[in-house]
């Protein structure tokens, strides 16, 4: 083999394990992001809730065939400091596009089983979740 296409071989394959690195990086930085989320609601820890969420962050969910729209500060101070929560998540699923991912998480609080979406955007600070819907199921 000449020794340019010995190069070139070895140059694709570091590009394609670069990306690789890449992907792989955004996805852990994503669980990361949805764990503090998971851990302050859990565990009482606001600041944690914060860390995940933009500010302009809204949940949305159907009550009684009704749109319910709640902004990210009330839904935080549903979760008072260092009052721990019967909640347990877990990621169902991550989908990364550039820098939008959605993510899919289960929220288990005693015999409910929540079902997140989760929208997130990778901005200079990192990945923060900028809308959230939800759904139940008992």
């Amino acid at each position: 083999m000449h020794k340019f296409t010995q190069k070139l071989i070895v140059f694709f394959l570091m590009l394609l394990t670069s990306n690789h690195t890449f992907a792989l990086d955004d996805h852990q930085m994503i669980a990361k992001t949805v764990q503090n989320y998971f851990d302050g609601t859990a565990l009482g820890k606001p600041n944690l809730i914060k860390q995940a969420f933009l500010p302009s962050l809204e949940l949305q969910f159907v009550r009684e065939e009704q749109l319910v729209r709640m902004p990210r500060d009330k839904y935080i101070a549903m979760f008072k400091p260092d009052v721990p929560h019967d909640r347990i998540g877990k990621i169902v699923s991550i989908d990364v596009t550039g820098d939008t991912a959605v993510v899919k998480a289960n929220i288990t609080m005693g015999e409910k089983i929540y079902t997140d979406y989760l929208l997130l955007l990778k901005l200079e600070q990192g990945w923060r979740v900028s809308n959230k819907i939800a759904t139940s199921k008992r």
